[in-house]
C-alpha cells in the first residue's frame, strides 16, 4: 500500500459511533481486549451501516467468551455474528444454550424468532413470538407477530398490528424504526399511496440505517423510480449492498455508470473470496442476473441462497432467475414450502430490476 501524497489525504471513512466504541478499549491493557458491551456496541453499529469489519472485530472480542467464560450476553452476541455471516445453524445452537441457561431470556428468544423466520420456519417462528409476547416482552412480541404475519402476505393483519404498537410507542430508537420500516413495506406491496410517507417516517428515526435506506430505494425501484432511488442513496454508507442497489437502479435508469457501479460490485466479490469468505448468495445472484444478463450463472445461486434464506427478497429472486434460466423445475420447492408454511408467494415485481 502506498503513503498518502498530502498528510490530510482521507484513507478511510469509519460509520458513525465507532469512535464511541474503540476509546474505551485503550484505556489500559486489560481493557484492550474489550468487553461484551464493547462487541454489542461494535455488532449494532455494524448492522446500521453495514460495515463488515466491525463484526470481525467484535468476532475477535468474543473469542475470550466461549467455553467456559461463555454467558448468555455473550452467546447472543456471539449468534448476532453468526446470523451476520448467514451461518444460521451456528446461531440457532448459540441460542439455544443460552435460552436454556434462561428461559425467559427476551433476546435470545426474539433473536431465534427472527432467524427461524429468514430461514423460512415461518410457524416455529410465529410460536416463538406468541411466547414472547405472552409472558416476556408484550412490545417486542407484538412487533415479533407482525414480522410474520408481514411475511405470510396478511398484510392487513400487519397493518392493524403495526398501528397499534406505532400509535402506542415512543418514536424513537430501535424498535421504532423496525415498526415503521415494517409499516412501510407492508403499505409498499399492498400497493398504498402512503408507502413514501412511512419510509420517510423510519428514515427520520435511523437516516443512514442501510438496512431502511436499501427496503426505500427497492421500493422506489419497483414501482418505476430509478431516479428517485439513485437520490435516495445519495449519502448512503459504503456497504455491498448499497453499492448493489445503486447499480441497480443506475441500470434501471440506463445510466452510463450502471457498468463501472457493476465492475465495483464484482471487485468486492473477488476480494471477498480471496479474504476466503463466500460473497453474499442473494448480491451475488442478483448481480448476475440482472446487472451481467446471465440468468443461467445467477440461477444456481439463487437456488443455494433460498436454502438458508426464505424472505420475499429470496423467493422473488429465485421467481425471476429460473423464469429466466427456463428452468420452471427450480419453482418446484419453493412452491411446496410455501404451501407447508401458510405463506403467500408474492405477485411479479412492479417494476424492472
Amino acid at each position: 500500500m502506498s503513503e498518502p501524497l498530502r498528510r490530510d489525504a482521507v484513507i478511510d471513512v469509519l460509520p458513525s459511533g465507532y469512535a464511541d466504541v474503540m476509546p474505551r478499549a485503550q484505556a489500559n491493557a486489560k481493557a484492550a481486549v474489550g468487553t461484551v458491551a464493547d462487541a454489542n456496541a461494535l455488532i449494532a453499529i455494524a448492522a446500521r451501516s453495514g460495515d463488515a469489519r466491525l463484526i470481525a472485530r467484535a468476532e475477535k472480542i468474543l473469542e475470550r467468551y466461549r467455553g467456559r467464560r461463555e454467558t448468555p450476553d455473550s452467546l447472543r452476541a456471539q449468534a448476532y455474528v453468526a446470523q451476520y455471516r448467514h451461518d444460521f445453524d451456528t446461531a440457532l445452537k448459540l441460542l439455544d444454550r443460552a435460552i436454556e441457561r434462561d428461559p425467559r431470556d427476551a433476546d435470545a428468544r426474539l433473536s431465534r424468532a427472527q432467524i427461524l423466520l429468514v430461514g423460512g420456519d415461518v410457524e416455529r417462528a410465529r410460536s416463538e413470538c406468541a411466547s414472547l409476547a405472552v409472558g416476556l416482552d408484550a412490545d417486542r412480541g407484538l412487533l415479533c407477530i407482525a414480522a410474520v404475519e408481514l411475511r405470510r402476505g396478511r398484510y392487513d393483519e400487519t397493518k392493524k398490528l403495526l398501528d397499534h404498537w406505532i400509535g402506542r410507542a415512543s418514536p424513537k430508537g430501535e424498535s421504532a424504526r423496525h415498526a415503521l420500516l415494517m409499516r412501510a413495506e407492508t403499505a409498499s406491496r399492498s400497493g398504498d399511496a402512503d408507502a413514501d410517507a412511512w419510509f420517510r417516517k423510519a428514515l427520520a428515526v435511523g437516516p443512514r440505517d442501510v438496512r431502511t435506506l436499501a427496503a426505500f430505494s427497492r421500493h422506489l425501484r419497483e414501482t418505476g423510480r430509478p431516479a428517485d432511488a439513485l437520490q435516495a442513496l445519495a449519502d448512503a454508507p459504503a456497504s455491498d449492498h448499497i453499492l448493489l442497489e445503486r447499480a441497480l437502479a443506475a441500470h434501471q435508469a440506463g445510466r452510463t455508470d450502471a457498468r463501472d457501479l457493476g465492475q465495483m460490485l464484482a471487485s468486492r466479490f473477488e476480494l471477498a473470496r480471496q479474504l476466503g469468505l463466500e460473497p453474499d448468495l442473494r448480491d451475488e445472484a442478483e448481480y448476475w442476473l440482472t446487472l451481467r444478463n446471465d440468468p443461467k450463472r445467477a440461477l444456481p445461486l439463487a437456488q443455494r441462497n433460498f436454502e438458508h434464506q426464505r424472505d420475499r427478497e429470496d423467493v422473488d429472486l429465485l421467481r425471476r432467475a429460473s423464469t429466466a434460466a427456463e428452468s420452471p423445475q427450480a419453482w418446484a420447492p419453493v412452491a411446496a414450502w410455501a404451501a407447508s408454511q401458510n405463506v403467500e408467494l408474492p405477485s411479479p415485481q412492479r417494476g424492472a430490476r
